[in-house]
């Protein structure tokens, strides 16, 4: 089974006087993209979260918030020394450079160091912070496998529509091949016209004929691309049925049958294998629109 890139999982816990919330996102890209957002005072867990990011999701942005909150209200401590040294410094500005505004209190006490809790959350290794560790850790987990299940219901979905395209093409494709005589005839009888008009009283050689069109047919023959086409399309349901890491191999069969089917129109202009071929290709970039979303 394929998966999506898309998916969106939150979890909230609680233990005790903390409460834990955790919001993830993924999207697609091109390769595995993580993004983690943590209060600067816990990053020590940030190796062990991306660590289960990475065993988790193989390919796409992946944006983790943890926010950490404490349930007890907060006791504040001023720290007189750092709040000085912020007025000191200001007031050597506004001599040094003669401004006219001074260091408002929202500003100060917005400043880094200038507010301290008195009693914050552990983020050491006792047993406390091991504890709020394993909280964050669980949390992630079941962050993360809300966003899988998310990924791996909209893969089906993905799936179902690349499976009904898939099966146009390959309607398409065998009336491509189907045309394959036509073509050659329909050469044959343009080039007889081609000659009575151009030798209404000389009766052209059959056999010099048959060569002209047999030489055609080597040139426009578009018989090896139609078997490779029939070839990448067989190798795409098979990576459909797989579904491991689907996307890029996804991508580079279109690729590969876009390719072929420009080789087949710059080789004849049959009206309707013109026609087949453009659709053809319509039908290709809408596999390309739905795979840039699949892992």
């Amino acid at each position: 089974m394929i998966s999506s890139m898309t998916g969106y999982g939150t979890v909230s816990l609680r233990k005790q006087d903390t409460v834990v919330y955790i919001e993830a996102r993924t999207v697609n890209h091109r390769f595995l993209d993580p993004h983690i957002r943590l209060a600067r005072e816990y990053s020590f867990m940030e190796p062990g979260i991306a660590q289960l990011v990475r065993s988790a999701i193989r390919r796409g942005r992946v944006d983790l918030c943890v926010t950490i909150q404490a349930t007890l209200p907060v006791e504040c401590l001023i720290n007189l020394n750092t709040t000085r040294s912020y007025l000191e410094a200001a007031a050597r500005l506004q001599d040094e450079f003669h401004l006219a505004d001074s260091i408002t209190l929202n500003t100060l006490l917005g400043l880094p160091g200038v507010l301290q809790n008195q009693n914050p959350l552990p983020a050491d290794g006792a047993t406390a912070g091991s504890e709020l560790r394993e909280l964050v850790l669980s949390g992630v987990r079941q962050a993360l496998e809300t966003v899988l299940e998310m990924r791996r219901t909209e893969g089906r979905a993905l799936e179902a529509e690349m499976r009904g395209y898939l099966q146009g093409i390959r309607d398409k494709v065998a009336a491509v091949r189907a045309c394959v005589p036509a073509v050659l005839e329909e050469y044959r009888q343009r080039l007889e016209e081609r000659l009575k008009y151009l030798l209404p009283q000389v009766a052209p050689d059959p056999q010099r004929l048959a060569q002209e069109v047999a030489l055609l047919a080597e040139k426009t023959d578009i018989s090896e691309e139609i078997t490779r086409l029939e070839s990448h399309l067989d190798q795409y349901a098979a990576v459909l049925d797989d579904g491991s890491e689907a996307g890029k191999k996804l991508d580079f069969l279109l690729q590969e049958m876009h390719r072929e089917v420009s080789t087949v129109l710059s080789k004849t202009g049959h009206l309707e294998v013109t026609r087949l071929g453009i659709a053809l290709k319509a039908d290709i970039e809408k596999l390309r629109e739905q795979v840039q979303n699949v892992e």
